[in-house]
């Protein structure tokens, strides 16, 4: 394992985390305005689903990469993260009316704002000490 990623902390992770998870909400919307609103091809919408997949990915790696490194239980953080990462990779089927995947986008939005608002508090708590380098 490369010493950069080694000496990362929790509250690293955390915070990387966080700026993934911000970056996955502004696709998410932006895929939810181009399904909606403007009519994109599913091919499109599975692309930019893919991408968000990766954002999610990411953000879950990161997360259980912070869980492994402090005292906090965030279990609930992982389980978030790992939930919009399946939602993601059965909407990527676009199986379902146009209006509930969009209604499903627009709620996978919701559900990442929640999740980047207890990211904030699990930075605080790490920030006040609940770490430690594993």
């Amino acid at each position: 394992m490369p010493k950069s990623i080694s000496n990362k902390t929790a509250q690293n992770f955390l915070e990387n985390s966080q700026v993934i998870i911000e970056s996955l909400e502004g696709t998410l919307l932006r895929l939810y305005v181009s399904y909606e609103q403007h009519d994109i091809s599913d091919t499109k919408a599975r692309a930019m689903l893919g991408v968000c997949e990766t954002l999610a990915n990411a953000a879950l790696e990161d997360i259980e990469s912070a869980s492994a490194k402090t005292t906090l239980d965030i279990s609930m953080i992982v389980n978030l993260a790992t939930g919009i990462l399946y939602t993601l990779e059965e909407l990527a089927h676009l199986n379902l009316a146009k209006g509930h995947t969009a209604a499903a986008i627009n709620g996978l939005t919701l559900a990442c704002s929640t999740l980047n608002e207890l990211l904030e508090t699990a930075v605080d708590y790490v920030m006040k000490g609940g770490s430690h380098n594993a």
